[in-house]
């Protein structure tokens, strides 16, 4: 069974329709396997902390359909902040530590397989901060 997972920007009333309407998006990426638990551990990567569960618990749980066979949460704002702000050294510096970490430790990635979606996750920031919009994570089993 494989999780997709779909980051995109949205409004609020967007978002709530993104899991039957995919297309409401004003910009998106797409891959497989990742949640915000691996999201919060990148987080306190680039806060240059431990990962604590009050990093999982600021992604804002908006939706949960079929008993949580799929879920939409919006980034914490001080996340998407810090992920705007990265450069290409910074996000390379960022891969390194998150591939050593949960799933990704698990799974035994290697940095360049978590560069472009670091790269693609600092794109969407830059693009919610500009359109004033927020970042979500769809996932579904």
């Amino acid at each position: 069974m494989s999780l997709l997972s779909d980051f995109f920007i949205a409004s609020p009333e967007q978002a709530a329709r993104y899991a039957t309407d995919r297309s409401i998006a004003t910009a998106h990426a797409e891959f497989n396997g990742l949640t915000f638990e691996e999201c919060a551990n990148l987080w306190a990567i680039l806060q240059k902390t431990k990962p604590t569960p009050a990093h999982a618990d600021a992604f804002e749980s908006v939706l949960v359909v079929n008993g949580g066979q799929s879920l939409l949460n919006r980034f914490p704002q001080e996340f998407v902040t810090l992920l705007a702000s990265l450069d290409t050294a910074s996000s390379e510096a960022a891969a390194t530590k998150w591939i050593q970490t949960g799933e990704l430790a698990y799974m035994s990635c290697a940095a360049s397989d978590v560069i472009p979606i670091i790269e693609n996750l600092s794109r969407l920031a830059r693009t919610a901060q500009q359109s004033g919009q927020s970042l979500y994570l769809w996932m579904c089993v």
